[in-house]
């Protein structure tokens, strides 16, 4: 099981925890109780950590040549996300800056787009739907999307753009 299985499971987990979250299933804060919120960003948190672990096994993973480098700095763009998500969940901060890192991680990946997935619909997608995730996560923290739209997208990429393919991976099957 390669590596990118771990990143699709662990990462999968942290966008649904986040979806849930922003649908309102275990939101409420209980009177006198700890904050929901920061319960999700140690998740979130966890994730980003393992994703980075995962990046490096992939880096140094040779096999694939440059295409390890390029795959495991994927994942790093989007570990520093997971990491950063997390520590602003934990820490209460102020949301807008991580809006601000959103839209560079929508639009950096989508250079991957021709050079690096040749042939690969499915990675394809996931980077098209990515972008759009992460632009409007953007849009949430500025007040221009409204959460439970947010909410319903996270849902969605957890099942179609990380446990989807780690079952095919896990299957031994490639991603098409």
């Amino acid at each position: 099981m390669p590596p990118i299985t771990i990143v699709f499971f662990v990462s999968g987990i942290a966008v649904w925890a986040n979806a849930m979250y922003f649908l309102g299933v275990g939101a409420d804060r209980k009177e006198g109780g700890a904050d929901p919120l920061k319960s999700v960003g140690w998740v979130t948190l966890t994730a980003g950590l393992v994703d980075f672990v995962q990046s490096f096994a992939i880096m140094s993973n040779q096999l694939a040549g440059e295409g390890s480098i390029l795959l495991g700095g994927l994942v790093s763009i989007y570990a520093l996300f997971f990491t950063f998500l997390g520590i602003t969940e934990v820490l209460g901060l102020d949301l807008r800056p991580l809006g601000n890192v959103c839209i560079a991680v929508a639009l950096v990946p989508l250079f991957y787009f021709s050079d690096f997935f040749t042939g690969g619909w499915m990675f394809r997608s996931i980077l098209l739907v990515w972008a759009v995730v992460f632009l409007a996560i953007a849009g949430v923290t500025y007040g221009k999307v409204r959460p439970k739209i947010l909410a319903y997208l996270l849902f969605l990429t957890a099942i179609y753009t990380f446990w989807t393919p780690a079952v095919i991976l896990t299957l031994g099957n490639e991603i098409p």
